[in-house]
């Protein structure tokens, strides 16, 4: 105010002098170019050339208008002041872009996490930053990054993955119109598939993802498959020896284990296709490798386990549901118990020579 010189005019300057400032546009044809001004190199290639730039006051001051009539020059009442007298020029370290968001001045401070999970690490890092860093007022912090992706993703998959355990039980119920043995089939192939997928998901140092909970899905599938094929078979044995209405203990007993048996060929082909053609992914690399590896991971140790957990316990749980269905239809009267005559184990009955005719 003292050299009739406002903030305006020192910004005009120093924009005109060392950015440049477009006066005009030429037109050629229908090519438009932008006319930049801007001070020779000479007049800003230093602090000090800068020191000297001169602002013009747009407006004099009395004193500044007596002067001028004192020394009797024509237009001396526009002055040109140094730019050093009315800012501060340094060199300093500043940010190389200003960005704002909401009206609000906005800096970033970037992480890149590696070797574990970041859903993880973002939550222990907002407990230590909430818990050691003090803003000032107007202030605030916001996190952003991937693990917005894969907290969306959650969200959606706690959805998903209920609906899909549920469908499968659905298809199963359809299939054998039996709650009991539908139960039996998801309770034992959808833990044994989560427990082979997390012990394989360790075991190559696999964090959890979206890719991960992709193949645990996948592998829930896989394993009811497995249950269904086993349960096909010990429900036809049973079937074609006439129901547990014409079954006793022993051949229910009988019955199941030949079921077992029965299945070991599709088993083991179920098994090695799935892990002939699974395996190689593991080892994958190139484009795709960081979705494949841990996709496959979860699906290979969830048949691995879940097959092997049906096995064994889905024949025992088996005999002992039928077992107790045979006992109730005996204590109602129905089906044929211990002490009664198996088919094909009568004792063959004695015969009596007859006695010679006299001759």
């Amino acid at each position: 105010a003292r050299y009739g010189v406002s903030v305006g005019d020192i910004q005009d300057v120093v924009e005109t002098a060392l950015g440049g400032r477009v006066v005009t546009t030429t037109v050629e044809g229908r090519e438009r170019f932008p006319v930049r001004i801007r001070y020779a190199r000479s007049f800003r290639e230093d602090e000090e050339s800068v020191k000297n730039l001169l602002v013009t006051a747009n407006r004099a001051t009395e004193m500044q208008e007596a002067t001028a009539r004192d020394i009797d020059r024509p237009g001396a009442s526009t002055l040109q002041i140094p730019l050093s007298q009315v800012a501060d020029v340094s060199i300093v370290q500043g940010p190389s872009m200003i960005k704002s968001e909401n009206g609000l001045l906005r800096a970033y401070v970037q992480l890149n996490v590696r070797d574990r999970d970041i859903v993880g690490f973002v939550e222990e890092a907002q407990a230590v930053v909430a818990n050691k860093v003090k803003l000032p007022p107007g202030m605030y912090l916001e996190w952003s990054g991937q693990f917005e992706h894969q907290l969306r993703a959650k969200r959606t998959l706690s959805i998903v993955i209920p609906a899909v355990v549920l469908t499968i039980f659905i298809l199963l119920f359809l299939t054998y119109h039996d709650l009991a043995d539908s139960l039996m089939v998801l309770f034992l192939a959808v833990p044994g598939a989560i427990f082979g997928g997390v012990l394989f998901q360790y075991f190559f140092g696999f964090n959890f993802s979206v890719a991960v909970w992709v193949g645990f899905i996948a592998c829930f599938g896989l394993a009811t498959e497995g249950g269904l094929v086993i349960l096909v078979y010990l429900r036809e044995s049973i079937r074609d020896r006439g129901g547990l209405e014409n079954m006793t203990q022993s051949e229910l007993r009988e019955a199941v284990l030949q079921g077992a048996v029965q299945r070991t060929r599709p088993k083991l082909l179920t098994e090695l296709t799935t892990m002939i053609g699974l395996a190689p992914m593991l080892w994958a690399s190139g484009t795709g490798s960081e979705i494949i590896q841990p996709m496959a991971a979860p699906v290979l140790g969830g048949i691995l386990v879940s097959d092997e957990v049906i096995d064994l316990l889905l024949p025992v749980v088996f005999y002992w549901e039928r077992s107790r269905r045979l006992r109730r239809l005996q204590e109602r009267g129905f089906g044929k118990s211990e002490n009664k005559r198996i088919p094909g184990s009568e004792q063959p009955a004695a015969t009596v020579a007859p006695e010679p005719a006299p001759v």
